[in-house]
């Protein structure tokens, strides 16, 4: 049987290697979907948690999308943590679980390598796997094939953290040139009832590499909030991460920097510990009070988004899952935004795109004092980077391309030489062996 004129063609036109890998999708990219090429799929998502529920959540949300769009498809997921999707109530779903192949149960085998790894359930044979979500390293088939034999280039798919910075991917996700958006959300909510407003919310993360930061990153966005709210309602709460009222325990010039900035503004600065205890750390005689809040996080997601809703206009968020989580549920929110190194190029991306001119640099993307003009369009950015929309049509085109797959073993042939190969002549040449 031969195959398709589109993929001769489009072989034609490829001049990069790694763009072989996409061949027999890109070919058809203008085929109508039908029932029948999805219809029993049997979809693999592969996940190795790696710090936090950010990865968990963007696999849950990609799992739930092919749920929406392909109904009689079989979704399932392979992880080393089932647990953390249990615990966000995922449902109805098959979940494998895969485990180191030296026996090791130390951390749930976290940020292990696939090659490292092998499935519990033996006999679970996927007809497309999808590797979710590509971090510090470039996918290799080769080393997935350690975990499944019979994956290759064109079963076989990779999708990226938001701007990924180790290309190639099948699915790019973020925001710029050649991005397929990011992966908006319908949540359940639960409304909370830890606190009542007025109050800011922030959710920043420390480390070692970039703590220095982190603290700055705070005091910003605490002078810019006391400056802007501090009239409007002269007794505020700003809801922080443990982190924070830790550092302030334990750093004197924190806590001297953290004091300078509310004194200006209220008249007593109060703190309430995680064990809800409230201790009065400064007064004056001015009017007012500002409560740093450090015993309501962490929340379960559902709660957490209502915190969220519920907190005044300017929010300070740090990861992926986080700002997405905020234009999904409330486009009305000012979102500060603490970059971290390795995310870099999706700040830079989100200050050209927004636009949002304090995105460009660490020392405003916190806060601001010149913020009160500040007002992003989030409605018409969202047309653009909907990952709903683009990362749909890219899905689409990979499960037409499979049905080719299924019905002609010339593309198994094909696949094995574009492995094999190492230079992209090399591999035409090969092709067109097979082909003419």
């Amino acid at each position: 049987m031969d195959v398709s004129d589109n993929f001769k063609e489009t072989l034609k036109k490829i001049t990069k290697k790694e763009d072989l890998n996409n061949i027999l999708w890109m070919s058809e990219s203008n085929t109508r979907l039908q029932k029948k090429h999805y219809d029993k799929i049997k979809i693999g998502l592969f996940n190795v948690p790696c710090g936090g529920f950010g990865d968990i959540i963007v696999t849950k949300t990609f799992h739930d999308y092919l749920k929406e769009w392909y109904p009689s498809a079989n979704v399932s997921i392979c992880t080393t943590g089932p647990q953390k999707y249990q615990q966000l109530g995922l449902k109805n779903t098959k979940i494998f679980k895969m485990v180191r192949k030296d026996g090791s149960t130390w951390d749930d085998g976290e940020c292990s390598g696939y090659h490292e790894l092998k499935l519990v359930n033996k006999s679970v044979k996927f007809d497309i796997m999808i590797v979710i979500p590509i971090i510090n390293y470039v996918f290799n088939i080769k080393k997935f094939k350690k975990l499944i034999p019979y994956a290759n280039v064109f079963n076989t798919f990779s999708v990226s953290e938001y701007n990924g910075e180790f290309p190639p991917y099948t699915f790019p996700i973020g925001v710029g040139k050649g991005q397929l958006g990011l992966l908006f959300n319908r949540f359940p909510t639960k409304q909370q009832n830890l606190i009542k407003g007025p109050y800011a919310l922030v959710y920043i993360q420390p480390s070692p590499a970039w703590g220095v930061h982190s603290k700055y990153c705070f005091l910003s966005y605490l002078e810019m909030i006391c400056k802007n709210y501090h009239q409007k309602h002269s007794n505020f709460q700003i809801v922080i991460p443990n982190w924070i009222y830790e550092t302030l325990d334990e750093n004197y010039n924190f806590m001297k920097e953290t004091k300078k900035i509310i004194m200006k503004y209220y008249g007593r600065f109060s703190i309430v510990s995680s064990d809800k205890e409230k201790y009065i750390l400064d007064e004056n005689n001015k009017n007012g009070e500002l409560v740093l809040r450090a015993d309501i996080l962490p929340q379960k997601r559902e709660i957490f988004i209502s915190l969220m809703k519920d907190s005044v206009k300017d929010i300070l968020v740090t990861g992926d899952q986080s700002l997405t989580d905020i234009i999904s549920c409330c486009k009305q929110k000012r979102v500060w935004y603490q970059i971290a190194p390795w995310k870099k190029g999706l700040a830079e991306n989100l200050h050209i795109h927004l636009p949002n001119k304090h995105y460009g640099t660490y020392k405003t993307s916190c806060g601001t004092l010149k913020s009160l003009d500040t007002e992003i369009d989030w409605k018409n950015f969202m047309k653009n980077y909907d990952f709903r929309i683009h990362g749909k049509k890219r899905m689409d085109s990979i499960l037409v391309a499979h049905s080719r797959y299924k019905e002609n073993n010339i593309y198994q042939k094909i696949a094995e030489e574009i492995e094999s190969s190492r230079y992209l002549e090399t591999a035409k040449n090969k092709i067109n062996k097979i082909l003419y």
